[in-house]
């Protein structure tokens, strides 16, 4: 089975409204069925991703993150996560950007790129922009990066960074502290067998966004 179906989102929205143990270890057996079918969905886009790009050779199974919340540092003390996600990596060592999969009710989606860079990692990257912010624009402005991503999310600077001048032609790109891509997803597209050809189109539109952070960040 490589559908989502609407017995894994009833479990997802349950599990919103009840996340407690006690509820949990009751439909263990329910949680236990929506898992294998969302490792069930993961094989089949893994397989798909392998045909568009080789990526390190990794049983399905531990791509599945877990559903228990870290709560250490959190106010948010639910121990359980509302959705399925998994994080894909493309790999070699040189390849620093992962596909990230989310299947959740209301917020599935995919996404890629650079989410919250150390500080020596954010400098490389806008080193590459400074010296290819037009390699980076024509790769954002192509039809069908546009088609599926729209543009360019994270987080921005108010003011041009520390070493590059306001007037720097890519002094918009130079702000972002973030630069990553995502789509979501309806949930009729999730619950029908749309979703994995879909993701895949995603993906081969947004390798060259990867590659260029894969080049910015090759040591």
């Amino acid at each position: 089975m490589s559908i989502i179906t609407r017995e894994t989102f009833h479990f997802l929205r349950q599990i919103k409204i009840n996340n407690n143990k006690p509820w949990f270890e009751k439909n263990r057996s329910v949680y236990d069925a929506a898992r294998a079918e969302y490792l069930g969905f993961i094989t089949k886009l893994v397989e798909g991703i392998r045909k568009i790009e080789v990526i390190p050779e990794k049983e399905p199974v531990k791509y599945i993150q877990r559903i228990y919340r870290d709560i250490r540092f959190s106010k948010d003390k639910t121990p359980y996560k509302s959705h399925f996600s998994s994080i894909i990596d493309r790999g070699p060592e040189n390849r620093k950007c992962p596909l990230y999969i989310q299947i959740k009710p209301g917020g599935s989606m995919m996404g890629g790129g650079v989410w919250d860079p150390p500080a020596e990692s954010l400098k490389m990257i806008r080193q590459e922009i400074d010296y290819n912010g037009a390699g980076l624009r024509k790769i954002i402005n192509a039809k069908e990066f546009l088609k599926y991503f729209g543009k360019i999310s994270g987080n921005k600077l108010s003011r041009h960074p520390k070493g590059y001048d306001a007037d720097n032609p890519h002094i918009e790109l130079l702000k972002f502290k973030q630069l990553f891509v995502q789509r979501n997803f309806e949930d009729d597209l999730v619950m029908s067998n749309q979703l994995i050809p879909e993701i895949l189109k995603s993906y081969k539109a947004g390798l060259p966004f990867f590659g260029f952070f894969d080049t910015a960040l090759a040591e």
